[in-house]
């Protein structure tokens, strides 16, 4: 799915490059955009020094995350051969497998996305480590590398998306620290797999900042940016700034609109504090304000549309084509809501699994096609297996079993949901 903007501005604590686990990392200014540079990567004999010329795009520029028209993609350990393999759930037929051979790497430091005609592996490890990023056909065939990046350096999508224009790929890359006091530097590329070129696009400051999703052809990011009346320094240790929490009432969050062909930046929005206060979704920023009243926004509009108020106590957690969800908790226990977007209704699902433990409100994964959702129907159930086409055993830490819902489904406990079953498997 060539989708137009963004649908994933999840969590932006993003740590050091070695891996997606602790504390976030941080962009520059609007104003300390610069053009596009390349980037000094001397496994690449091939780049040109200099400002490279605008690159000529195929088609407009598209997000690339887990999931496209067909299916969802995820990437799973083998605890048999102790490999990373990739779990397609396929929309359509309701089944879940193994696509593709094993990939040998130590960890399963990796992320696998998809737009309608490949599948990329993106992996990443420590400073001593070389990141994979492999391209192969959606099926998981005809894998091979797309760059040889040097030692090093990460890829840092974890868990997001990257953009495309159909020929080359732009996502955050990290030249990664050995010192502890010395923070990662991150930078939005474009690799050219053909030419087999990689361009510095623009540099964050380290105060950190995300590659957020594509619109009006335009590359949205985010950047942080410390006033310089502050009375407090920055700490710099385990290699990113350490009191972030403590700078936070002096620092700006903004979201840019970034041209790749000329390196020109527009603000679109701003506001205090370490974080964006708005959520990204479909064309517009949303939040639910002190009224408890649903706000939107659409980019590069300057103005606020009140959809309707809410009770009191619900949290936002994402939009969708027909639908926005909510969560509330009532009588201590928590519910999930659907708010149908034609017709302003706000209606409380009944369905209900057992989560963490405990009994609570259905989960929605994602979406699989206007009004149709994935769901874990079940986790509880530890290790399975799942098979590939050939009938290969692969045991994974699959403890979600998944369903697909329809939005009747989720607001009618006695229709039916459809269980995505897992062939070769019994």
């Amino acid at each position: 799915m060539k989708k137009q903007l963004c649908l994933a501005v999840a969590a932006l604590l993003l740590t050091a490059c070695a891996a997606p686990a602790s504390e976030p990392v941080a962009p520059a200014t609007a104003e300390d955009a610069s053009p596009p540079q390349a980037v000094e990567t001397p496994a690449a004999p091939t780049q040109s020094p200099g400002t490279p010329q605008p690159a000529e795009q195929a088609v407009p520029l598209y997000w690339v995350d887990a999931q496209n028209d067909a299916g969802r993609y995820e990437a799973e350990w083998d605890y048999n051969t102790d490999t990373v393999v990739a779990r397609y759930l396929d929309f359509n037929a309701a089944t879940e497998q193994i696509v593709g051979e094993p990939l040998e790497l130590p960890n399963l430091n990796a992320d696998l996305f998809a737009d309608d005609e490949y599948l990329y592996w993106f992996w990443s490890g420590m400073v001593n480590d070389t990141p994979v990023l492999l391209r192969s056909e959606l099926d998981g065939s005809n894998r091979v590398p797309l760059y040889e990046f040097p030692q090093g350096t990460s890829l840092a999508v974890w868990n997001s998306g990257f953009a495309s224009d159909g020929v080359s790929l732009y996502f955050r890359y990290c030249q990664i620290s050995d010192d502890p006091a010395v923070p990662d530097v991150y930078s939005l590329v474009r690799l050219d797999p053909e030419a087999q070129t990689l361009e510095t696009l623009t540099t964050w400051s380290p105060f950190g900042g995300e590659l957020v999703g594509v619109w009006d052809d335009r590359l949205l990011i985010t950047r942080r940016t410390l006033a310089e009346d502050c009375p407090l320094a920055p700490v710099y240790d385990h290699y990113h700034v350490d009191n972030l929490n403590d700078l936070s009432d002096w620092m700006t969050t903004s979201l840019c609109a970034l041209d790749p062909a000329t390196g020109e930046e527009e603000v679109l929005y701003e506001c205090s504090g370490s974080w964006l206060d708005r959520q990204l979704e479909d064309g517009a920023l949303w939040r639910v304000n002190e009224r408890h009243e649903i706000l939107y926004r659409p980019l590069g509009e300057n103005e606020d549309t009140m959809l309707t108020q809410l009770p009191q106590g619900m949290q936002f957690l994402n939009v969708y084509a027909t639908d926005v969800t909510f969560n509330s908790n009532e009588e201590e226990r928590d519910w999930l809501y659907l708010y149908d977007r034609t017709t302003g209704s706000l209606t409380r699902s009944p369905r209900r699994r057992w989560l963490g433990g405990g009994d609570r409100a259905i989960w929605v994964v994602c979406e699989a096609g206007p009004g149709q959702y994935i769901v874990i129907d079940d986790a509880s159930a530890g290790m399975q297996a799942v098979a590939d086409a050939d009938g290969n055993q692969y045991l994974i830490d699959g403890y979600a079993r998944y369903a697909i819902a329809s939005r009747d489904a989720l607001l009618d406990g006695s229709i039916p949901l459809t269980p995505v079953t897992r062939p070769g498997t019994v």
